[in-house]
């Protein structure tokens, strides 16, 4: 029992870490973009170029060729990716990152929503309080503005 207790507690700690820096690097990133004369295309691709000094090098290390073993599937998901993250600089910029979260969690409960009618998937308790949740904060969000 003691080590399940210990296991959460430190589930609930690296949870709580990740939303704080979550949030943190949230505002951080929207100080940056709005307060430079920079375009999001210019910040994006400053952003862009200190992930390529840092994965460019591991990538063409471990493997024979940059692409190797990629499947249209997974190109599909890399451009899906790379499309999500323009969307999130161009919402930040023009909005706020308060939009961008309560953006993701409709998303997010949008999903499980097709999941449930598309897939037969899971809609319990907690995937509903969650969506409630959702609706409340959007609400009030917006009835402050």
């Amino acid at each position: 029992m003691e080590a399940s207790s210990a296991d959460f507690a430190a589930g609930v700690a690296a949870v709580a870490m990740e939303a704080a820096l979550s949030g943190l690097s949230n505002v951080y990133f929207e100080k940056v973009l709005k307060s430079t004369s920079l375009s999001v295309w210019e910040r994006n691709i400053q952003l862009a170029s200190y992930s390529l000094v840092i994965y460019l090098p591991t990538a063409v290390w471990v493997n024979p060729s940059l692409f190797y073993g990629w499947s249209p599937l997974t190109w599909v998901v890399a451009l899906l990716g790379a499309f999500g993250g323009i969307l999130i600089g161009l919402v930040i910029n023009y909005c706020d990152s308060i939009v961008k979260n309560l953006a993701l969690s409709c998303a997010i409960i949008l999903t499980a929503v097709i999941d449930f009618f598309c897939f037969a998937g899971p809609m319990t308790l907690p995937i509903i309080a969650a969506g409630g949740s959702i609706v409340v904060s959007i609400i009030n969000y917006t009835s402050s503005m």
